[in-house]
């Protein structure tokens, strides 16, 4: 008697469920199936289907529409709002009346039943078309977002991609570019992308016009209900290796989530968009609370057409109506589709993505192997900081905004950090091959640099001596500037300004950056552009590295020939007046470096010191040029001079009107490779030949 009490018991907690729908009072009256003749499925799709009759073997049959409906229109009685709460979805998506009667919606509460069993059919084979997927345009600020993304892939600067950079932004925002499908939709692509660089414009217009999200005009999918679905089966059993209806191109398959059950003669599957959405949006239907994140963008696209707040009621109202877990959908994985518009939402992070797992192809470095070399106190976890820092190491500085949506997505828990298993899930691949020649063709073989460290005393790092004679230097012209400070209020008898140069370095996305060797001085007032005359900064090339994966060798390069000032000492200033002005001297790191320019300030504190660099002695030759450019005679204050010190027109500052005592600098080329001057070989910065200047050995 006690086991049976037992049993009993046991009995009595498991019909205990969390898992149950709102109380409501609930009807099942009216819920006998409507029978409709399989025939109808071969009818084409028509606005006035209600007249369409087609005479079959002396059989009247109507059409399939007359027993589907729109899932847009499918709604239930809703007691917490004044009407139904219906969404848009895409118009190929339907449900039988025998799974959920429209009419019930306004009259009784209904309990409902799961989405298990969908139907995809084919009136006609012949009549199925291909077009593209209806969507909402770019809107100004989705098109500031995408530009932004766009910038990241762009490794040159140049405002284009190339076409094999286009496949990973393409693949980046779900487009299946590989096997027959991708086959299919580069050749619906113009033919010229393939043989030119791609600008932004034409990726917007790709996206615009989604060429890549094709859809099959004709194919439609239903929800049945069971006992539709079990006498479907039956037919198509009956039909084996035969045509569905005699005399008749039509042709279906039946499904239960990803698994196809059965499918009839001549059926053919969509395209993976296509299918994968209709899933996606049954799911949604079903009140399912897992997704992958393909499934969340897909679902996006399906009903992108609806707010946010009315897919939330719409959500909370069907699964109210469902033996489901009543929990907020705003803490599970389908949240994304609540708080995010449209697809265009999450271009930042899926081409962010993209260009990540093309780095790491390019690299032959796998995600794993990418993680545990970021990852340096092997803890597991990346923080914003530790990616900001490993993806320039890997030759990939990302956009700060784009990075911390970057994060943002990955970063399930919000912890502030991410694991080994969401950095894969975000640029995982598989190795098609090529892995094992990309990492040996990369850089020419040459090994990665150490990862940056934040420890304050400076690594010495060993250059390969292949990298260091690869290194190409050339001077280069500067077009755009900023002004320091002009000589208006001063007092002084002629005019002059100040400029900054404003140079675009790739910080080393690429496998070339440019630097200031200091600031210009303008005629008069007017930016140096004006007079004719060039002014020069300086640009080194690793040839060894890429324009897809850059160069991680170029910071440790520029850090040891080319480093920043080791401080500014007070060259001249004007103090008085309101436009006060500070001449700034760089001090080289050591003997073996001289400065080939100047900075002025307007502030009396010392300049940054990485707003420059000096370079190797052993390139330079004293100067033959100089000119005075401006003295402050008539200011009535402290008297000094401004000078241009060398062929690239860079300006040096003097107490006094005088001429410097001290000779400027010239490179002795202007395009050359480090190794014609440098011994490559060496520890320290030496000449080429070994020879060791007497100063640095005292």
């Amino acid at each position: 008697e006690e086991e049976e009490e037992e049993e009993e018991e046991e009995e009595e907690e498991e019909e205990v469920v969390d898992e149950s729908p709102k109380k409501k009072k609930y009807s099942r009256d009216g819920e006998n199936p409507t029978p409709w003749q399989v025939e109808s499925l071969s009818m084409p799709f028509s606005d006035d289907h209600g007249k369409w009759k087609v005479n079959l073997g002396g059989r009247e049959i109507q059409s399939w529409q007359n027993f589907f409906y729109p899932a847009s229109q499918f709604s239930v009685k809703n007691y917490l709002f004044s009407k139904g709460v219906n969404m848009k979805f895409p118009e190929y998506l339907y449900l039988s009346k025998n799974y959920y009667d429209r009419s019930w919606s306004s009259k009784t509460h209904r309990r409902l039943k799961n989405v298990i069993v969908t139907m995809d059919f084919i009136p006609s084979r012949q009549a199925v078309k291909e077009i593209a997927a209806s969507g909402k345009a770019l809107s100004k600020t989705q098109e500031k977002m995408l530009r932004r993304a766009f910038t990241s892939a762009d490794n040159n600067q140049s405002g284009t991609i190339s076409f094999a950079e286009l496949k990973e932004v393409l693949k980046a925002v779900d487009v299946n570019v590989d096997g027959e499908e991708g086959d299919k939709f580069f050749n619906q692509m113009p033919p010229e992308y393939a043989n030119r660089p791609v600008s932004f414009e034409d990726l917007k217009r790709l996206l615009e016009q989604r060429l890549h999200n094709r859809i099959q005009s004709g194919r439609f999918y239903v929800a049945l209900s069971l006992f539709e679905a079990e006498c479907m089966r039956a037919v198509m059993h009956q039909q084996t290796s035969l045509p569905l209806i005699p005399g008749r191109d039509c042709a279906l398959a039946l499904r239960t989530e990803k698994t196809m059950l059965d499918s009839t003669y001549g059926y053919v599957p969509a395209n993976s968009f296509q299918d994968s959405t209709a899933k996606a949006c049954y799911r949604f239907i079903d009140s399912s609370l897992n997704y992958t994140p393909r499934d969340i963008s897909l679902l996006l696209r399906g009903i992108q057409e609806n707010g946010l707040e009315m897919r939330y009621n719409y959500f909370v109202e069907i699964r109210s109506n469902r033996r489901r877990k009543q929990k907020d959908p705003s803490t599970s994985a389908l949240s994304k589709v609540f708080i995010t518009a449209d697809e265009h939402h999450l271009l930042n992070y899926k081409i962010a993505a993209g260009r990540i797992t093309a780095m790491l192809k390019s690299r032959g470095m796998y995600p794993r192997d990418c993680f545990n070399a970021i990852d340096r106190d092997r803890d597991g976890l990346l923080n914003y900081e530790d990616v900001k820092r490993g993806l320039a190491w890997l030759g990939l500085p990302m956009d700060q905004v784009l990075l911390l949506g970057f994060m943002k997505e990955l970063d399930k828990d919000r912890d502030g950090f991410i694991n080994l298993e969401e950095f894969k899930l975000a640029v995982g691949f598989q190795d098609d091959g090529t892995m094992a020649a990309n990492a040996a063709a990369f850089n020419n073989g040459m090994p990665l640099p150490p990862m940056p460290s934040n420890d304050k005393e400076k690594r010495d790092v060993k250059i390969p001596p292949p990298v260091l004679s690869a290194v190409k230097v050339k001077v280069r012209k500067v077009n755009k500037f900023n002004m320091v400070w002009n000589s208006q209020g001063s007092m002084s008898r002629h005019k002059i300004s100040v400029w900054e140069p404003v140079i675009k370095g790739g910080a080393f996305s690429q496998n070339k950056d440019s630097f200031s060797l200091g600031h210009f001085a303008g005629a008069g007032y007017d930016n140096p552009n004006r007079d004719g005359k060039d002014r020069l900064c300086m640009e080194i090339t690793d040839t060894t590295g890429s324009w897809v994966g850059g160069s991680s060798w170029l910071p440790h390069v520029m850090d040891k020939f080319m480093p920043h000032p080791a401080r500014f000492r007070l060259a001249w200033s004007v103090a008085h007046g309101s436009n006060p002005f500070y001449a700034w001297e760089p001090v080289p790191p050591g003997d073996e470096f001289v400065a080939l320019g100047f900075i002025g300030s307007k502030m009396d504190k010392q300049p940054d010191v990485k707003c420059m660099r000096c370079v190797p002695r052993d390139w330079c030759k004293p100067s033959g040029y100089l000119a005075k450019v401006w003295d402050d005679s008539g200011s009535g204050g402290r008297q000094g001079s401004i000078w241009v010190f060398n062929t690239m027109n860079l300006i040096g500052f003097v107490s006094g009107s005088d001429p410097p005592a001290k000779k400027g600098f010239d490179l002795k080329s202007s395009r050359f490779f480090l190794k014609e001057y440098s011994d490559t070989m060496s520890k320290d910065v030496r000449p080429q030949g070994g020879y060791k200047n007497p100063k640095q050995q005292q």
